[in-house]
């Protein structure tokens, strides 16, 4: 038999022993005596006062016994095991239901989905609770919520919020349930406390191998007086095949912000696990809904085998898309499809700041930009670009724009540079030309200062191919790894790598202070120089021309890059400051080309040459007009954010005109959740924090998704407008349904950790075994009840006793 307090601390209490003695010791305070004549028939005999000592004696040990039964009943008191078994089972317990959401829980093979199967478990284990039993209830997926925090009483609520638990989706750590449930118990007030998790066996779902996470669990179930019991429940049955199973990969888009007519590429991979021999399958591709039957491919895949698929698409309409690749319905139905939100403009407005402006248009910095962005024999351009010179840049320039180029731009006013900071924090792009107009000292010190400066590299000075003796400098072909420029490769014969660069300017990579941790896209910034070997093999090559301006009247569908934009570079959602400097683009000498570096949500790039004739031949080159319009994309790709993970949140600008009460985002399951006010009053943003659910999450207006939708519609008024679209993507690592291994069970069960069990009779008779425990304070309370009134018939006793032993001395 076990013995034990669940509030120890209590028994400070057991100080109050020494009351009843202070109180004996006080009453027997010695006081003067008088003698007179009469007393002698008072005094009492010796036997008479040893009675009444023995039995004040007693009355005291029996109030001392009255304070340490209270103190020890108010610390609660428990016992296991022994002769109390067959009270155990009338002990109230707290119980708190850890169920898996991860969408394995939707396995369709076995008739009922495990997630099904652990609801009605939880239904039917709830009938065998009694009254005074309380319940919480745990949605464990890739971050647990507590759909129900405060254990309650009340089982109809359990069972109302067992029955709107979301279909299972995404991952699931269950490890991290079962912490939050013990964190749960060590605020209720039952003995008797159980975490009981209810999955489908999963190995990738315990993190058996991860002994930091399950050590903190053991710290956690150490910490509280009663230790909760934890039971692992496999709803599914026991298995141990992995069955077969498809599944389609995040999916990877050259750009979430195009404009209509522009190609966007989507790219993914479909994997297979398990199976024998191989099967074909096919790839369907979906924008908004619809299945595109001319966009569909078939695979072979072998057992364990996967393939690439790679779709293009040209938006007809600007406005919030999805696009989706998808598979024909598995067994296993939640990895069978992959979705991507897209924004589509009429044309990106993109804001060009001339450095050196001049009467005649052709001699300006930003003469060739203009013509190759929106070129004036073109009705629809991808890309809206104005100009304005660089001493009448004003913050109000910068309104509507995504995208501002500054070409050789001589310095910047503070005014210029706040507006040009909040810009960026904004989540706007930002490329600095360089040039022969640059105030090299006022660069160093404004855009580079440690304060939230802009550039990504310090200045080092200016170079020029005459300063070597081999006849040109170009871009390095092996520096141009990133997925946006591979296309500009030498094997596409675009130019890009032809063009001959007379000047530039040498810098150095700056790595902003402080970082705690610096992001893997640091690292793509150090690769080594080539451009020994790669000037070595120019080095008969004679020089070009002088560049002549290309031709510019849109870009041909061919010179489209296909490729994802890189995600190393993005920084987590809510990072501030600026990110390690990535070098995308290398000359052959070495010296970086083009600098990116993250700064809040934009992105800032550093070209370090110009982006005119003045010191290059690139705007001769067939590859300038797309280069530019893919530089424009490229430096986009800070604003959208509309492709996430779980936990992170959902922005969006606060339509012009609209109140955020007229809004609301509809979730996965059409659930509807409240947005929240961001940014400030001159950038107002929309925000959605409570993401945890993967899927497709959309902006609406509140009218459009009101109850009377269909009645509008069905009187012809138009369909739902969407002011915005974003998926919330998950892991699709689980789909690995290995279930767990006996070894690994033995590792989760370490020093009676957790225990598995099958059924609920099974399950029965471990919690009501033996060694259950009980409170006994409520025994204690009816002893000290006995014992009180023992001690008022005793003082009772002792007074008349007192009085009787008086009234017969006389006679004596």
């Amino acid at each position: 038999m076990t013995f034990d307090f669940i509030n120890p601390l209590m028994l400070i209490g057991l100080a109050g022993l020494a009351l009843p003695i202070l109180a004996h010791l006080i009453s027997k305070k010695k006081y003067d005596i008088v003698h007179w004549g009469a007393m002698q028939f008072l005094e009492l005999g010796r036997n008479a006062r040893r009675r009444l000592r023995l039995e004040e004696l007693l009355l005291l040990l029996v109030r001392m016994g009255l304070v340490a039964l209270l103190v020890v009943a108010l610390a609660r008191p428990w016992v296991a095991g022994g002769w109390l078994t067959r009270y155990v089972s009338k002990q109230n317990r707290d119980v708190v239901f850890v169920i898996d959401g991860s969408y394995s829980m939707g396995w369709e093979g076995d008739g009922k989905t495990p997630h099904e199967a652990a609801l009605q478990w939880a239904r039917d284990f709830l009938e065998e609770l009694q009254t005074g039993d309380t319940v919480a209830l745990i949605d464990a997926r890739d971050r647990p919520r507590a759909v129900i925090e405060f254990p309650t009483s009340d089982l109809d609520q359990v069972r109302a919020e067992l029955d709107k638990l979301p279909p299972p989706a995404g991952t699931a750590n269950l490890a991290e349930g079962v912490a939050k449930a013990i964190q749960i118990l060590t605020r209720t007030s039952n003995l008797v406390r159980e975490v009981i998790v209810l999955s489908d066996g999963q190995a990738l779902s315990w993190r058996a191998d991860d002994e930091s996470l399950w050590s903190r669990i053991d710290d956690l179930r150490q910490q509280p007086a009663v230790r909760p019991r934890i039971w692992a429940v496999n709803v599914r049955g026991p298995t141990t095949e992995t069955p077969e199973n498809f599944l389609v990969d995040r999916l990877q888009v050259s750009r979430e912000l195009t404009v209509a007519g522009f190609p966007l590429r989507i790219s993914t991979r479909v994997r297979r696990s398990g199976g024998e021999g191989p099967v074909l399958r096919k790839v369907y591709l979906e924008v908004d809904g619809q299945r595109l039957s001319e966009k569909t491919l078939n695979l072979q895949l072998p057992p364990d085998g996967a393939a690439s698929v790679e779709f293009e698409y040209r938006f007809r309409s600007p406005g919030a898309h999805q696009v989706s690749v998808v598979l024909d319905r598995d067994l296993l139905p939640g990895d069978d499809r992959a979705d991507a939100a897209i924004r589509v403009a009429r044309a990106l407005p993109a804001l060009l700041v001339d450095g050196d402006p001049q009467p005649d248009p052709a001699r300006t910095e930003t003469f060739f930009a203009k013509a190759a962005l929106t070129a004036s024999s073109n009705d629809a351009p991808w890309v809206q670009a104005a100009v304005v010179a660089w001493d009448q840049f004003r913050s109000d320039d910068l309104k509507g724009v995504e995208v501002a180029l500054l070409m050789n731009v001589p310095r910047l006013t503070d005014t210029q540079l706040g507006a040009l900071k909040d810009f960026v924090r904004d989540g706007g792009g930002l490329c600095i030309a360089l040039g022969d107009r640059i105030d090299v000292t006022r660069y160093r010190s404004r855009l580079l200062a440690a304060d939230g400066g802009l550039l990504p590299a310090e200045l080092i000075g200016k170079a020029a191919d005459t300063d070597d003796s081999l006849p040109g400098v170009y871009v390095s072909d092996t520096s141009l790894e990133l997925p946006w420029l591979k296309r500009f490769r030498r094997a596409a014969g675009g130019g890009f790598t032809d063009a001959r660069f007379a000047r530039w300017w040498k810098v150095r990579p700056r790595v902003p202070k402080p970082r705690a941790e610096p992001s893997e896209s640091g690292k793509t910034g150090q690769t080594k120089p080539t451009g020994t070997a790669e000037r070595a093999r120019r080095g008969d090559r004679a020089k070009r021309p002088d560049a002549v301006p290309a031709a510019s009247n849109g870009l041909s569908p061919n010179r489209v890059s296909s490729s994802s934009d890189t995600e190393a570079a993005r920084p987590p959602s809510g990072q501030a400051g600026p990110s390690p400097p990535l070098v995308e683009i290398r000359l052959d000498t070495g010296d970086p080309l083009l600098l990116t570096r993250r700064v809040g949500r934009g992105l800032v790039a550093l070209w370090t040459s110009t982006l005119d004739a003045d010191w290059n031949t690139l705007p001769a080159k067939p590859d300038y007009v797309p280069f530019l319009h893919e530089l424009i994309f490229r430096l986009t790709s800070g604003k959208t954010q509309r492709n996430v993970m779980p936990g992170m949140p959902l922005i969006a600008p606060l339509p012009e005109g609209t109140e955020l009460s007229e809004l609301i985002f509809v979730g996965p399951n059409e659930m509807t959740f409240e947005p929240e006010r961001a940014g400030d009053e001159l950038r107002p943003l929309v925000q959605l924090n409570d993401t945890r659910l993967p899927g497709v999450y959309r902006l609406k207006r509140r009218a459009d998704h009101s109850a009377d939708r269909r009645v509008r519609v069905a009187a012809g008024a138009a369909a739902e407008t969407i002011e915005e679209c974003f998926v919330v993507d998950f892991d699709r690592t689980e789909s690995d349904l290995r279930p767990l291994s006996d070894g690994e069970k033995t590792a989760l069960c370490h020093k009676n950790r957790m225990g598995f069990v099958q059924t609920q009779d099974e399950l029965r008779q471990e919690i009501f075994a033996e060694d259950s425990q009980t409170e006994i304070w409520h025994l204690l309370l009816w002893v000290f009840l006995v014992i009180l009134v023992a001690e008022v018939v005793m003082t009772r006793r002792l007074v008349q006793t007192g009085h009787a032993v008086v009234e017969e001395q006389p006679a004596t």
